[in-house]
């Protein structure tokens, strides 16, 4: 912790380190993915959803949506996303299926799916689904990130 007068001295005359976290900041504000590659987010919790929704359009991301299994194979084929959050537990067709059903796919064998689930155990099954990696709820921020932005560097746009 800081006292009063060593804040105000900082404020006055940063050091390298402040000057240094600015610059990671700034840099991470520039690097928002001017292209706006796409992630559909399948998801049938809709608060679940639009925090996703909010995290990702904040870093300049195009968001799609699909509220079960189902839909986010109908709107994968339709819409090509870069990159697809899968669910594992949704209504209508859980997330495993539609994984298998997209893997099925010669267009979606390169696409990353990232299964995202609070399932306990669920990892193993989820990449013999076919998904590419694995996230648990709830999400930590950095580290979700940091996955996206790797399998994303990784495929092709």
């Amino acid at each position: 912790m800081f006292t009063g007068r060593e804040t105000a001295a900082r404020r006055r005359s940063p050091d390298s380190r402040w000057l240094n976290a600015r610059r990671v900041i700034e840099s991470d504000l520039v690097d928002r993915n001017p292209k706006a590659r796409s992630i559909l987010i399948a998801e049938d919790n809709p608060d679940s959803r639009d925090a996703l929704r909010a995290l990702l359009e904040a870093y300049g991301f195009h968001v799609l949506e699909a509220e079960n299994g189902q839909e986010a194979v109908r709107r994968g084929i339709e819409q090509k996303p870069d990159l697809i959050l899968m669910d594992i537990m949704m209504p209508t067709m859980d997330g495993l299926q539609a994984t298998r059903t997209l893997r099925d796919s010669p267009s979606f064998r390169q696409v990353p799916i990232l299964a995202l689930t609070a399932m306990a155990g669920s990892r193993d099954l989820a990449i013999q689904a076919g998904c590419d990696d694995y996230l648990s709820k709830p999400i930590d921020v950095t580290n979700f990130m940091t996955k996206i932005r790797r399998w994303l560097d990784q495929s092709p746009s």
